[in-house]
Order: structure tokens, then sequence, then C-alpha cells
């Protein structure tokens, strides 16, 4: 995937005698698009089109800011396949509009958990929109608004807060669906850890200065993918599933959790022997709920554990990147390949369009063939 940005939100811990408080501003609202008739995005099958909803999706805002500098940041995490660059660019200058320069590019990150059941056509670029028969105004508009809600939230609740932080494993949590292009890697890369998925559950949990917990900020690397193309039902699929159980569960506690390094992290654990994964569960619904309920498990032991103070000043990093011209450390070129040394511009071979275990695209493409 081309990311034409990247920002860092980095918390610089510090040690200190006390607990220095954050300003904290949480909000969340509902950005559900049409729930018929508009193909979803993420398997690029014409014939998986919505005819309802299992489960709303919606967009959560955390907003922390640094008292002692007015610095902030606005992580605005959504049930979503992914924050199309053309939503980013509408929500950025709408919030010029309303906050006059509080909130830009070098503050606000959008991130999506990357289900794949939800509608699509909110790209405006081909690529993206062809599967879904093309761009769906009232998605987009459906989407924009409610992000912009979330932040209108969390910039209306700000309040004098702390935030904690810490880890724990999700056991069962995923599988690697593509295990021999890992082992493609140096063994002196692969040695560093213990298989070949991350298993760890990241938390960031946000407390009022009376000590109530506010809102939950998680990332565990598996892919939303336990729902199949065959699904016509709107949902969060198993993040959205973990993450209704714990907003369930706590009393007026706003959970988001968001993924991270799962390029090859599949739900689905189970090998058919023909090329394709399957859920645990009985039905994809199910499947769903199981994994869904490992994040869960995961998650609420640790809101339940000990868990360190985070403290620090806020810093907000924006990086624009040329990925097609990027140099790579320790590769030489040579007289057979002169241009090993960096990448080149995006292109697209034929095993694109072959899917991957978690749902197949058309049989006349192939993976391991460009």
């Amino acid at each position: 995937m081309l990311l034409r940005w990247l920002l860092i939100f980095l918390l610089s811990v510090v040690f200190a005698q006390h607990a220095a408080p954050y300003n904290i501003g949480i909000g969340k609202s509902d950005i559900t698009g049409p729930a018929a008739e508009v193909i979803m995005m993420g398997f690029a099958s014409t014939d998986e089109s919505a005819a309802g909803i299992l489960s709303r999706l919606y967009a959560r805002a955390f907003l922390i800011e640094d008292p002692n500098t007015s610095k902030r940041i606005m992580f605005v995490h959504c049930d979503l396949h992914s924050v199309m660059q053309l939503v980013h660019q509408e929500v950025l200058t709408q919030l010029a509009t309303k906050y006059s320069g509080v909130y830009t590019e070098q503050n606000v990150v959008l991130h999506a958990t990357h289900t794949h059941a939800g509608p699509g056509g909110t790209a405006g670029y081909f690529l993206y929109d062809v599967s879904i028969l093309g761009y769906i105004s009232d998605n987009f508009d459906k989407i924009v608004s409610g992000i912009l809600d979330a932040i209108d939230k969390a910039h209306n609740s700000v309040a004098s807060g702390t935030i904690r932080w810490n880890k724990g494993e999700v056991t069962k949590g995923g599988k690697n669906r593509s295990p021999d292009a890992y082992l493609a890697n140096p063994a002196s890369e692969r040695a560093k850890y213990t298989g070949n998925i991350d298993t760890t559950m990241r938390a960031l949990q946000f407390f009022s200065s009376s000590g109530k917990l506010r809102g939950v900020l998680a990332f565990y690397p598996v892919h939303p993918t336990s729902l199949t193309a065959a699904n016509l039902l709107i949902s969060g699929d198993n993040k959205g599933y973990a993450e209704f159980l714990l907003e369930d569960e706590l009393d007026d506690v706003i959970v988001g959790i968001g993924i991270t390094n799962a390029g090859d992290v599949s739900p689905n654990l189970i090998d058919n022997g023909d090329g394709t994964f399957s859920g645990e569960g009985s039905t994809t619904i199910e499947s769903a709920e199981i994994m869904g309920k490992r994040q869960y498990d995961t998650l609420s032991a640790l809101i339940k554990g000990k868990s360190e103070l985070v403290q620090g000043s806020v810093v907000a990093k924006l990086s624009y990147v040329d990925f097609s011209n990027v140099t790579l450390d320790g590769v030489k070129p040579t007289t057979n390949e002169p241009f090993a040394h960096r990448t080149c511009p995006a292109v697209v071979g034929q095993n694109f369009a072959a899917g991957t275990e978690d749902g197949r695209g058309p049989s006349m493409f192939t993976e391991a063939n460009l």
C-alpha cells in the first residue's frame, strides 16, 4: 500500500517524581455507511454487496495535549478498511475551517482497523473503487461527518487526566499466511523473534484526574478477515466484536482496538490444504466472535492488571517519503541488477489479483508468479 504521508505519535517517556497530567478528550461517533446495495471494500468481490448490518462502525477520537506546551495530537481510530486520502483531505479541510489551525496534517492521525466488511467507494482512485463499481458519495459523506463529529466530541470533552500503558500476549491470535515468504528473511532477522508473527497486544489507558477510566486504545496485529467475501452484513469483524464486548462491559468507556504489523497475519487458523484458510467457528460470524473474544480476553486482563504511567511531552512528526526511490542499506547494485540498491515505481503483478488464503481471486491468477 502506498503511503503519501507518515504521522508518528511519540509520547517521550521521562522519569519524574510525580505524575504530570495531560489534557485528554475522547469522542465516539457512528460512521456506518449504506447498508444495502453498496459493495464491501477489501475482497474486491462484486458479489459482496451489503444487505444489512451485523454491527455498526464507529470513529473513536483520542485527544492528548501537553498542558505545558499546548502541543496536541488527535488520533482517530476508525472501523474501516482504510482511511482513503480523499477522506483524509476532506476531514483536514473542514477542520481548518472550523478550528483555524488547531488541527492540521501535522497533528491529526486517522487510523483504520482494516475490516473487510464495510461499504467502499470512498477513494476516488480507479484501482480502489473499480471493484465497488464507482465512488459512493453517501458512504464518503457519512464517514467524513462521523470522523468530524468524533473529533468535536473529543475536543469538547477535554479534562485533565493521566495515561497508562501495558502489553500482553494474545493466545492463538493469528496465523502467518505466507510462511515461505517469511523464511526468505535473513536468519539473523528471524532469530530476533520467537515466532513468525507478533503476538503482543499493546494498550494505552486514559484516566480522569479522579482515576476513572475514560478510554482505551489498544493495538494488535491480526487481520479483521474472519468474515469472508460471502458475508453481506456490515461489521467491524473480530476487532469490532472485541470493542463491543469491552464497551458493553465497562461503564461509559470508549474502546478502540487497532491494527499494527499484520501484513500476513490471518485470523483463520485452519489450513484447508487447498490454498485457503478457515476460521474455527461453524460460521464465519462465529469465527469472528472467537478471534474477537481472544483479543477481548487479553485487553480485559491488561485493563485490570499492572500498568506503567506515561510521562513526558507530546510530539507529532510528519514525514513525506518517496517510496519509489528509497535506498536500501547493505544492498549493492550489480551488472545484472543495476538498481538493486533502491526501490522503484510501484507496479501491480498478476499475483496481486490472486488474493490470499483469507479470500481468493479468480482462478486464473496465482501467487508466487509475477
